[in-house]
């Protein structure tokens, strides 16, 4: 089994994670293979591949969350997701 990789974020976006930035949390998880999950502290984790797992996390601003990945490019993922949350859900 591969090794499962993580990091925590801060979510800096003045209007936290609504519709647009969930919608561009999950297309960018999906250019990926690995299976990224997102955690708030008290809920289940959310499939990142998912726009209403990603939406009920209701994450406002200033809210940290526990990215985890696993997969052949959990890396990567965790990375681009990483850089993508802490900012105003713009990737290059």
């Amino acid at each position: 089994m591969a090794e499962t990789l993580n990091r925590y974020v801060t979510i800096r976006h003045k209007f936290g994670i609504h519709a647009r930035p969930a919608a561009k949390i999950v297309s960018l998880c999906n250019t990926f293979l690995s299976d990224i999950r997102l955690l708030k502290t008290g809920e289940p984790p959310a499939n990142a591949k998912n726009i209403l797992d990603i939406m009920m996390l209701a994450a406002a601003p200033g809210v940290k969350l526990e990215i985890r990945a696993q997969g052949p490019d959990a890396q990567a993922a965790i990375e681009q997701l990483g850089l993508m949350l802490e900012s105003d859900f713009e990737v290059d």
